[in-house]
């Protein structure tokens, strides 16, 4: 009797350790090695009207009307920080822009921007 209760019991701590180990099947995500594990940068494109532009050389921004970021964000109005005053330059309200906005652990900044050159209309003929 006394040789059965201990397999018993043997066999109820076999049984619970088990309950409380991970499971062996998971998988993850390869972690990038050295520095590019701590910190990931994603740059994306996107498409927009200017909505106004802030010419503060502390803190230059830009507000854009822009459709989707594929991978970042749905179409929305927003104020982007810039990562240069200069990429300002020349740009006013109702101007069309391509832009690239990085996305990194400090935060979302428009790194490039691109003018649409507008379209002469032809003139009209009486």
């Amino acid at each position: 009797m006394a040789l059965t209760s201990r397999v018993i019991v043997l066999a109820a701590l076999i049984v619970l350790s088990a309950c409380g180990a991970p499971p062996t099947n998971k998988q993850s995500a390869p972690t990038p090695p050295g520095p590019a594990a701590a910190v990931q940068t994603n740059t994306y494109h996107g498409a927009g009207v200017v909505k106004h532009v802030y010419t503060n050389p502390k803190a230059p921004a830009i507000e854009i009307d822009h459709g989707d970021i594929d991978g970042l964000m749905p179409a929305m109005q927003m104020e982007f920080p810039v990562t240069d005053a200069n990429l300002l330059n020349g740009l006013a309200v109702n101007d069309r822009i391509d832009f690239t906005v990085e996305n990194a652990p400090e935060g979302m900044k428009v790194v490039a921007i691109k003018k649409h050159e507008e379209v002469p209309q032809k003139a009209q003929t009486k």
